[in-house]
């Protein structure tokens, strides 16, 4: 019988899976050509760093937006001659999982994240016992601030923000909700953040920026909405492709205002794949698979970390793979770490101490959750990712 990792292999093969790379364009490389462009650090050996480096060249204005889950399955949907897809430089692949926090922080600490240790919606924290929900920072069993129970952002978040060692003057656009959440100061360091409400606000914010400064800068922008429909209402969905079409019209508006000592820089931290209803799977807290477990299951839908308690390892997989097989593939942690999947440099040990015991991911566009029935979130979603489809794993690397 075939072996879920070469079943994985030979997929990848095919194309239907794609596995993150540091050989090809991928955000911690783009991250650091930047750190080098505005003379933040820049002695790693990594050839995809200097190649990208060298398509920005040496701008006296950096700016680089973040657009959440635009990925090339929205790219290819705008016109040929498009401000995006006529300034497209390459095609990048996400990192893995390729889910939100992954990608935002490989490209804020130019780390994998083998290392930055973000590995989805929910991550088990050592401190805590239990897994949290990092970006809204409170424990998932009962939505308490993480502050109050002794978790310190650099316990959650290792590394530090690449842009505290930029020479530039440094500033970083999020949406005003986001200004002064743990996660955000965590991924952007001492610079200054500012909030913006839409898009021509953040466009004429930058504009007023960079037309007032004397001295080099670097700006970033990061725009959620595209992701935040796709989730609601789907990846092909009018809002959906709406927001895509508003999203490169303000980047060309941009791009047009500012002068020619400015590159604009523009990548997703993942793409989005359907969630079909019929596709979308529930382990419920008393199923018998749970009651294996140490702790609630972390990751996101189309990803789970299994925490299984010592004697029940064999007995977890074979019930696992009897009811999930056709469904989702289960690696051991060291079928896990063979694959490379959370980058090159392996996994720290605080990483390793969240992966767990177990990993599932998603065999294409099928979802799961680990919830009481009535429970459901992600199950709601009517688009998703995290998983290797081409789908979620390419994202555009725009330069202009």
């Amino acid at each position: 019988m075939k072996s879920q990792v070469q079943e994985l292999l030979d997929g990848v093969e095919a194309g239907r899976w794609l596995l993150p790379s540091p050989d090809l364009p991928n955000p911690v490389s783009l991250a650091r050509a930047m750190s080098g462009i505005c003379g933040g650090r820049s002695d790693w050996d990594d050839p995809v760093a200097d190649r990208l480096r060298e398509m920005i060249g040496e701008p006296k204005h950096l700016v680089f937006v973040i657009a959440d889950g635009f990925g090339m399955n929205f790219v290819n949907t705008l016109p040929e001659d498009s401000f995006i897809r006529r300034n497209l430089a390459v095609e990048g692949r996400a990192a893995f999982p390729s889910s939100t926090g992954s990608n935002l922080f490989a490209y804020a600490r130019g780390l994998w994240p083998g290392q930055h240790g973000k590995l989805g919606w929910y991550v088990y924290l050592s401190e805590l016992g239990e897994r949290a929900t990092l970006f809204p920072w409170e424990r998932t069993s009962d939505g308490k601030d993480l502050s109050e129970l002794g978790v310190t952002p650099e316990m959650a978040f290792p590394g530090a923000p690449f842009v505290n060692g930029f020479g530039r003057d440094v500033a970083t656009f999020v949406p005003e909700y986001l200004v002064k959440s743990i996660p955000t100061r965590s991924m952007h360091g001492s610079g200054e953040i500012a909030g913006y409400s839409d898009l021509p606000d953040v466009v004429n914010l930058v504009n007023d920026r960079i037309q007032s400064s004397t001295k080099a800068t670097y700006t970033h922008i990061y725009w959620p909405k595209i992701d935040g429909t796709a989730h609601g209402s789907g990846s092909n969905h009018p809002d959906t492709l709406l927001q895509v079409d508003e999203f490169q019209s303000a980047m060309a508006d941009l791009r047009e205002r500012l002068s020619d000592n400015t590159k604009i820089v523009i990548t997703a931290d993942h793409g989005h794949s359907d969630s079909p209803k019929n596709r979308r799977f529930r382990i419920d807290p008393t199923d018998d698979l749970s009651l294996m477990l140490d702790s609630a299951p972390a990751g996101e839908s189309r990803f789970l970390y299994f925490r299984v308690s010592d004697r029940h390892h064999e007995q977890f997989a074979k019930l696992f793979n009897e009811k999930y097989s056709r469904f989702l593939f289960l690696f051991t942690v060291e079928e896990m770490l063979e694959l490379g999947l959370f980058g090159p440099d392996g996994v720290s040990d605080v990483v390793r101490d969240r992966i767990g015991d177990f990993f599932a991911i998603t065999k294409g566009a099928y979802s799961i959750e680990y919830c009481a029935k009535g429970d459901e979130r992600m199950l709601r979603l009517e688009s998703t990712h995290g998983g290797l489809t081409p789908d979620e794993m390419l994202v555009p690397i725009v330069i202009a």
